[in-house]
This record gives C-alpha cells, structure tokens and sequence, in this order.
C-alpha cells in the first residue's frame, strides 16, 4: 500500500501563550464563552493537558493547555487555519493585559 500526501492528518496549533499557567487558560475559557458567545462541546481534563472543543462562527476548533507548552489553539479541520490566526490574535491580545 502507498501512501498520498492527504493520508496524513496533520494539525496547525498557534501558541497563545507558551508560559501560561492553568488560571490563565481557565480566563481564556471565560473569555471566549462569555464575550465571543462560543460553547465548549467537548472537553478532555488530563493530569498534565487540557483540551477543550468549541465552535467559533462555525468553525470546530480546540483551546489546549499543556503545562510543558503554555495555551495553544487548534484547528479540528485544516481548511480553518485562517479562523484559527484570527482568534489567536484576539485571545494574545488578552494575555498581554494580564
């Protein structure tokens, strides 16, 4: 069997914050439920990672926490890279005020 380049899943993550602590992830949930009105639909609570899914204006994406690699957001489908940066950018805004 051979192997084409769409066989491979591959995932875009935009650091956030790289030095982010859990509090600092739990404001960023806050703020996208209750300023951007999103709805997390899907969350996965680890010892050591968090991952929580949303819909944003339609978008399946994915706010992660890792305490090795900060706040990262994440497309579920690659063709959302786009909506991802956007956000990204709004959601590092946030983390400089604070």
């Amino acid at each position: 069997m051979s192997m084409k380049p769409n066989d491979y899943n591959t995932t875009y993550s935009t650091v956030i914050d790289d030095n982010a602590s859990l509090q600092q992830f739990y404001l960023l949930t806050n703020e996208l439920s209750r300023i951007r009105k999103v709805r997390f639909t899907d969350k996965l609570d680890e010892a050591d990672s968090i991952e929580w899914n949303f819909k944003y204006r339609g978008h399946p994406l994915s706010l992660n926490y890792n305490i090795y690699t900060g706040v990262t957001l994440s497309p579920q489908n690659s063709k959302d890279v786009k909506v991802v940066m956007e956000l990204a950018g709004k959601l590092k805004s946030k983390t400089a005020h604070q």
